[in-house]
């Protein structure tokens, strides 16, 4: 995979609060894919690359965080809406 990118600072306030409230989300990724998971945790790698760690039917998958697009809490009740978190 590529240099990794950070993300904008103020999206991680998303990402810690998906996780902190166990978030199903919609995730849409770089590549075009989508995925439905429950945000878990983040991680930060020796490598300086930081990730989302999430659930779904098929167990639990680490998503690099330059890797998706926009997050979409799937819960009408959800404290937020949409946010774009890495550049296309």
């Amino acid at each position: 995979m590529s240099d990794y990118k950070m993300i904008p600072c103020a999206h991680y306030d998303y990402l810690e609060l998906a996780c902190l409230r166990s978030y199903w989300l919609k995730i849409e990724l770089q590549d075009g894919s989508q995925c439905q998971a429950r945000a878990i945790t983040t991680q930060t790698h020796a490598d300086k690359t930081e990730w989302l760690v999430v659930e779904h039917q098929a167990g639990q998958q680490i998503l690099r965080l330059d890797s998706i697009i926009a997050i979409t809490p799937t819960d009408p009740a959800a404290s937020f809406g949409r946010v774009m978190i890495a550049s296309q």
